[in-house]
């Protein structure tokens, strides 16, 4: 499943992923991993204000 992803960061800059595959904060807090069809985007968690998703990923 392939969903968006909507990164914030602390200085009010966007970055919109449409092809999210997964996403997830590593176990040390330090950094948040996106993996998407094309690339892997890898953001310090310091930088983010906030992420937001499409709310479909979390139905069941």
């Amino acid at each position: 499943m392939q969903y968006w992803l909507k990164v914030v960061f602390v200085d009010n800059q966007e970055l919109m992923l449409e092809n999210t595959e997964k996403h997830f904060i590593s176990d040390d807090l330090e950094v948040l991993e996106v993996t998407t069809r094309d690339q892997v985007v890898i953001v310090p968690v310091r930088q983010i204000k906030y992420v937001a998703c499409d709310g479909k990923i979390f139905k069941k």
